[in-house]
Formats: C-alpha cells, sequence, structure tokens
C-alpha cells in the first residue's frame, strides 16, 4: 500500500473510534440520574468522540481539496477546542446548502443555544475541566472549571427540576431520563448533520475517500428527526436484551386468558404521549399490587412491587419504553384492571 491508503485507512479507524466513543458517551449521559452523577465518563467519552470526528472530517475533506492529508503543525493548531473546532467547519467546511435541509440543519445547530452551551461544557472539559479536582488541590491561580457543575445547570435551562423536588421517584424515572434525552436530541443532531456532509456536503472527493469513509457513521446519518432523542444507547440495555433467550415468553392468549386481569392497549387510539416502542401493549395486575406490562410476549415491571416480587425488569431499564416519557398512565390503567 502506499502511504497515503495506510493513512487514509487510520482515519476510517479514527473514525470509527470516534462513534463508538459518542454512541458510549450517549449511553452514559443516559445512565445519570439520582442514584448515578458521574457525570465524568459521558463527558470524558463525549468530548474526546466528538474531537475525532471533527478532525477526522476536516482531514478528508482538506485531503480532496488538496490531495494530501494535512500536516502535524496542521492537526496541532486545531487543538482540543470542540467549540472551536465546530465554529470552523460550519464556516470553513459546511457544503451543500443549496439543499434546503442541508442548510435547515445548518441554521438550526447555529441558533440552538443549549447545543452551544453544551459544546462549550465538553470543549472546556477537553481542555482543562477533566483535572478540575486536581487544580482545586493544586491550589491553582486560574479559576478551576467544573464541567459537572456546569452541565447541571445547562440541565436545569433545559427543563427546570423545581416540578420533580417533591417527588423523588419523579425526578429519578421522569425529569433525569427526560433532559438526558433533549440533550442527547441536541447532540446527535450535530453528529448527524457532519455525518450528512461525507455524502452531501458537494465536497472535492476525486479519489472517494469522503463518500468511502462516510460508512463509519451510517448510524447517526440515517437518524430521523423523530427518532432524534428516542434512542437507547445505554450499555445495560445491549446486555439485558442479550439475556432475553432465558426469558419467559407467553402468547397474547394466555396472558389475556390467564389468572389476572389484563387488557391491551394500542398506541391508535391512546390519548396522550405513547411511551413504548412497540405499537400495542398488554397490562396486566398481579393480586391487585404488582402492575405489568407485556411487550411481544416479555412482561416488564411497572411499579417497583412488580421489581421486587418477580425481578421482572422495568419498561424503560429495559429499553421497550423510550427514556424521558412517563408511564404514569399505564401504571393506572394497571391498577385499575380488576378480576
Amino acid at each position: 500500500m502506499t502511504d497515503e491508503q495506510i493513512r487514509f485507512l487510520h482515519l476510517v479507524d479514527e473514525l470509527s473510534n470516534a462513534n463508538q466513543l459518542i454512541t458510549d458517551g450517549f449511553g452514559a449521559l443516559q445512565e445519570i440520574d439520582t442514584s448515578n452523577n458521574f457525570y465524568h465518563l459521558p463527558h470524558q467519552l463525549m468530548a474526546s468522540g466528538l474531537e475525532r470526528l471533527m478532525k477526522c472530517f476536516i482531514s478528508v475533506v482538506q485531503h480532496g481539496r488538496t490531495g494530501a492529508f494535512p500536516d502535524r503543525a496542521f492537526m496541532r493548531d486545531l487543538g482540543h477546542d470542540l467549540k472551536g473546532l465546530t465554529a470552523e467547519i460550519l464556516k470553513n467546511y459546511y457544503g451543500g446548502r443549496d439543499r434546503s435541509f442541508v442548510d435547515a440543519e445548518f441554521n438550526a445547530i447555529k441558533a440552538d443555544q443549549h447545543l452551544s452551551d453544551a459544546i462549550e461544557i465538553l470543549s472546556q472539559f477537553g481542555q482543562v475541566g477533566r483535572y478540575y479536582n486536581l487544580d482545586v488541590v493544586a491550589g491553582s491561580p486560574c479559576n478551576p472549571v467544573d464541567p459537572k457543575s456546569e452541565w447541571e445547570s445547562l440541565e436545569a435551562r433545559v427543563e427546570s427540576p423545581v416540578p420533580y423536588l417533591s417527588d423523588i421517584e419523579r425526578l429519578h424515572r421522569e425529569y433525569y431520563p427526560r433532559v438526558n434525552s433533549l440533550l442527547v436530541a441536541r447532540l446527535e443532531r450535530l453528529v448527524r448533520a457532519i455525518a450528512l456532509q461525507f455524502t452531501i456536503g458537494d465536497h472535492s472527493d476525486p479519489q472517494k475517500n469522503i463518500i468511502r469513509a462516510s460508512v463509519t457513521f451510517d448510524n447517526f446519518r440515517n437518524i430521523r428527526d423523530a427518532s432524534l432523542g428516542q434512542n437507547d444507547y445505554r450499555r445495560s440495555v445491549k446486555i439485558l436484551q442479550r439475556k432475553k433467550d432465558n426469558w419467559v415468553k407467553r402468547t397474547d392468549v394466555e396472558i389475556l386468558h390467564g389468572s389476572n386481569p389484563a387488557r391491551i392497549v394500542k398506541r391508535q387510539g391512546f390519548n396522550g404521549d405513547w411511551p413504548f416502542r412497540a405499537e400495542s401493549v398488554i397490562l396486566e395486575c398481579v393480586d391487585s399490587t404488582f402492575l405489568i406490562v407485556n411487550i411481544d410476549g416479555y412482561a416488564y415491571s411497572l411499579n417497583g412491587s412488580a421489581i421486587s416480587r418477580f425481578n421482572h425488569p422495568s419498561a424503560h431499564d429495559a429499553g421497550v419504553a423510550i427514556l424521558g416519557k412517563s408511564i404514569g398512565p399505564f401504571i393506572t390503567m394497571a391498577r385499575d384492571l380488576k378480576p
């Protein structure tokens, strides 16, 4: 292989690394709740993944324009400033804006203050914030940057936690998943926009390197608007789903005609924000206490009592209910079931 071919293969490998880091970062952010405030992990993963994606994108576009990949001085000058990298892409590397969709994405990204704030925090983390505690210990003469506090302030600006403070369960099950989903949606949109630039950015690409590199981000490029913020990236969900072969599966007939009161609820005709990934579910109430939702034959818990009694995962923890969407109406319907 030529030197240029070797460099391209390493660029593709780095793009794959970026994808995995971003995916895991989103998953780690979705794990944040009242029992887990380890923001350092999602910040580390997202900051590293986004920086790698942006630098790889700029590098492959530069190759298309000049016939050569950037040298070390060019890469060093790009630095670790995510905010600066984002601005550089929007100013000098964002093509195809004659297409209405591409132009709309460009304008939406530039106008999204919450996205800008998130990138600013991740940028600070990547440059200095990841050593916040050590800076305090060392008595840094500069005012140390605390990414965790900055991110918590951003959460409150995205949606106020005040209405949830009187109910810890709702704060845990509704507020944090909802806020995390809203933030993931904004970051997904940025990643999707960059991923689309590989295919519809109208960049000079005589050797087809840009289009060949595009496959590494197919998963983000293909996200539809309606799915932004609704994708479940949590590793815990993937691990749990792999265990489904060991779960008991029942037919709809067995559930509906069993010893427990049950009813079907369908998305079509439901008055409210449908929280499940399936189009219909079967609610079940066991001993007037344990509330179950059955999806594709598998049982998931709707309340803590059911988790304790049957060890069924909750619908949200299993990823069959969309994070940030309330299952409260289904808890009420299941509790109202009569023998």
